[in-house]
C-alpha cells in the first residue's frame, strides 16, 4: 500500500458517463421540465391540474441525474416539486381566480 498517495472514496471522480448517457439523461431532464411546467399551465388555464405529471417529471430528473446530467436534474426536481405544490394548492382552490377542481358535490334533483 503505498502511502504518497490521497486516498479516493468509491465512485469519486470516475468518468462512468458517455455522451449517449449525458444525451439521455439531458433529454430525460428535458422531457420532465416539459412535464412540469404542463401541469403549471394546464392549472392556470382552467383545466384539472394534475399532479402526477408533476411527479413523472421528477422522477425523469433523477433518472437524468443518474444518467450525468447533473445540474440539469437538480433544475428539473426543484421545478417539479414546485409544480407539484402549485397544483395541490390550486386544486384546493387556494389560488386567486382557480376554484377548487377536488370539491365537486353531486347536484341535487
Amino acid at each position: 500500500m503505498d502511502r504518497d498517495e490521497p486516498e479516493k472514496n468509491p465512485g469519486e471522480d470516475e468518468q462512468r458517463d458517455g455522451p449517449l448517457g449525458l444525451l439521455g439523461g439531458t433529454t430525460s431532464c428535458l422531457v420532465g421540465i416539459l412535464l412540469g411546467l404542463g401541469g403549471v399551465v394546464l392549472a392556470l388555464l382552467g383545466g384539472s391540474p394534475n399532479i402526477s405529471a408533476g411527479a413523472v417529471g421528477a422522477g425523469l430528473g433523477v433518472l437524468g441525474h443518474l444518467l450525468g446530467a447533473r445540474w440539469l436534474a437538480v433544475v428539473t426536481v426543484v421545478l417539479c416539486v414546485a409544480a407539484l405544490f402549485f397544483g395541490l394548492t390550486a386544486s384546493q382552490g387556494l389560488i386567486a381566480g382557480l376554484g377548487p377542481f377536488d370539491h365537486r358535490y353531486p347536484t341535487a334533483r
